[in-house]
């Protein structure tokens, strides 16, 4: 079972805690899934000279290329090793991202139900269980440790809910920045949201809505 705190403990004993940083790749070329566009490998770039990730000693990433890429870019400056994770891929919704049709008829009604299925696909709902059980036992592993999580925006999306216990919103997935870092802490009490996504250190930053095509889902 998942757990969450929402603020620190400070009359409890202390335990090892865990920083994970929780990363998404950068932006992708439209006409081009799976690899960085110029602006997603500048975004990366900053990122990784930014000091907001510090201390990491191992990076795991979804299998998908793009996040592969961002991964090996930060793994050179971090100097840390990388571990690719399958339960760290992308939403499975049983079409394309460049299926522009299918995007606009099936992507809201999973925010608003978040056990819908599509054909071959999965919820948001499983989704979110599956994220919730990887990112556990990546924490268990690394007690008092920091490690870099990276992975597509859809995914760190529905954890920051699961983290939070806010509803899922549409809206914090369309905001949320390519390259951007979100930190919480790890222990067996639960997680705690240190920092929500932030990507303000990027000299040319993008969203989500940005890369989909203009008023998707207005």
């Amino acid at each position: 079972m998942f757990e969450y705190v929402q603020e620190r403990e400070f009359s409890k004993r202390l335990e090892a805690r865990t920083m994970i940083y929780v990363i998404t790749h950068g932006e992708v070329e439209k006409e081009n899934l799976g690899q960085l566009s110029e602006r997603g490998r500048n975004q990366v770039t900053e990122l990784a000279h930014s000091r907001l990730v510090v201390g990491v000693h191992t990076l795991y990433c979804s299998p998908s290329k793009e996040t592969m890429e961002t991964s090996e870019m930060l793994r050179k400056e971090f100097e840390c090793r990388m571990e690719k994770r399958d339960c760290l891929e992308d939403v499975k919704l049983g079409f394309d991202w460049n299926d522009e049709e299918q995007l606009r008829e099936k992507i809201p009604l999973m925010w608003k139900d978040e056990t819908l299925v599509s054909k071959k696909g999965e919820s948001f709902a499983d989704a979110r269980e599956r994220i919730g059980e990887c990112m556990n036992e990546i924490g268990a592993k690394h007690p008092g440790d920091s490690v870099a999580i990276v992975t597509h925006p859809l995914i760190a999306t529905l954890f920051f809910s699961l983290v939070s216990a806010a509803p899922l919103d549409i809206n914090e997935w369309l905001m949320t920045g390519h390259a951007s870092c979100a930190t919480y802490e790890y222990a067996n009490t639960g997680w705690t949201l240190l920092m929500p996504p932030d990507n303000s250190f990027q000299s040319n930053p993008s969203s989500v809505a940005d890369w989909l095509p203009e008023n998707m889902f207005d």
